[in-house]
């Protein structure tokens, strides 16, 4: 055999050997790669969107807690309902006959009645004041609680002896015990009275033997109303 022919077949030989040798350098390296890979997706970040999607959802939930610690709380429901009326002196008797005493805070006063006791019940007046009585002999006394004024005037037969002789209701803060008050209109008396007994221009009266309640106008409203003895 030729030195040509020797080299040749050493050369093929070598060939064949290292074959099989890049075969398992190329399976080892694609082994590694593999396992780099899974190593790599075991630590992987998260996907763009995954992040969005637990970022939304962290917010709300940081949302939701935000409003309910600053939630506000319903209002207290109103104490005095919108429609409710102030309690007005003088209406605390049940409707019904006309009533020609005049009831205050559950003091009667009747007009004629010694007036001490009356006076002594409805406590210390706002103001009083004293000047000779126009229908009586004698010496009248005023005296004054809140929108009421009570008037005394001197018994005939007796002049350190005062009676009653009339009880003014001179605003709306008192009414009748029909519930009339200064501020109110003829057609609120007709009803709440009926036809009077007596009928002026600026003025209509109710009467019973001995009293009356007389309900004085400018125009169309009360602007006094008064129970008095009648002379």
């Amino acid at each position: 055999m030729t030195y040509a022919a020797m080299t040749e077949q050493k050369n093929a030989a070598e060939k064949e050997r290292k074959i099989p040798m890049n075969k398992k350098n190329i399976f080892a390296i694609a082994m590694a790669a593999m396992m780099l890979s899974a190593l790599a997706a075991c630590g992987e970040e998260p996907s763009s969107e995954t992040a969005a999607d637990t970022q939304v959802t962290e917010t709300s939930a940081v949302s939701q807690e935000d409003a309910a610690e600053t939630e506000t709380p319903d209002a207290a429901p109103s104490e005095t309902p919108d429609d409710e009326t102030p309690d007005i002196m003088g209406t605390d008797t049940e409707s019904g006959a006309i009533t020609f005493d005049y009831i205050v805070n559950g003091t009667t006063i009747v007009c004629g009645d010694v007036a001490q006791p009356v006076l002594d019940a409805l406590g210390t007046p706002d103001s009083t004041f004293d000047a000779p009585s126009c229908a009586f002999e004698g010496t009248s006394y005023y005296y004054s609680y809140g929108g009421m004024q009570v008037v005394t005037y001197p018994d005939e037969n007796d002049q350190t002896l005062n009676r009653i002789y009339e009880v003014d209701l001179n605003d709306d803060t008192v009414a009748t015990n029909e519930g009339i008050h200064v501020g109110n209109t003829y057609d609120d008396v007709i009803a709440a009275y009926g036809t009077p007994d007596q009928e002026a221009p600026a003025c209509l009266t109710y009467k019973t033997e001995g009293k009356a309640v007389q309900f004085f106008l400018e125009g169309d409203e009360v602007t006094t109303i008064i129970y008095t003895v009648v002379i």
